[in-house]
């Protein structure tokens, strides 16, 4: 995501001091992520340069530019997923960090850090979902205007490691929560 955040906004720039014509075609781009029908023949064929011959390949990611109608809500809808990811991101890093050192300190169980857990867990899934959003837009739109015979398009979601980190941070702090409230509870009776 990062890498891709970074080289997105570089080529954007450069984009956007060049002219019309190459923004109307930036905003074209579109990622199809593709399944072959048939893995036993491969239909389609690359240059080899180290050889000097073709190969035969089958594609399962390719860029595409094709000419989309965007409706206004998409576009603000993929601008607020946008910037909803890179909160999460930030906000998940500096959870993570401040979780590390409160460990660092032998300040484990406390409640401070059932709240980290909890929110680290939240930041995830709120990261997930920024993400899937605008891959499921993409992939609804794409789907409209392209198709390739032998191929059939699929849902590009990479990101699904975020679902499994953030249940984990939601369920560690669940478990510190119930332990906090026993320890509390043992407390009081002796």
């Amino acid at each position: 995501m990062g890498r891709d955040f970074g080289h997105g906004f570089s080529e954007g720039m450069k984009i956007s001091h060049s002219g019309n014509q190459s923004v109307e075609q930036a905003i074209n781009f579109r990622i199809a992520t593709l399944m072959p029908k048939d893995f036993s023949s491969f239909k389609d064929s690359v240059y080899n340069e180290k050889t000097g011959s073709y190969v035969p390949v089958a594609y399962t990611q390719m860029v595409t530019n094709v000419k989309v109608d965007r409706s206004t809500w998409m576009m603000v809808a993929q601008v607020i997923s946008g910037l909803l990811a890179v909160f999460a991101i930030i906000a998940s890093t500096v959870l993570f960090i401040q979780l590390i050192v409160a460990i660092n300190k032998s300040d484990i169980f406390n409640w401070k850090n059932v709240r980290r857990l909890r929110w680290l867990g939240v930041a995830l899934l709120l990261n997930f979902i920024s993400e899937a959003v605008p891959a499921l837009m993409n992939d609804y739109e794409l789907s409209s205007v392209f198709s390739l015979s032998g191929y059939s398009m699929e849902t590009s979601i990479d990101s699904v490691m975020l679902v499994i980190l953030g249940l984990v941070s939601l369920i560690v702090g669940e478990v510190f929560a119930i332990g906090l409230k026993m320890k509390e509870e043992q407390d009081l009776t002796i």
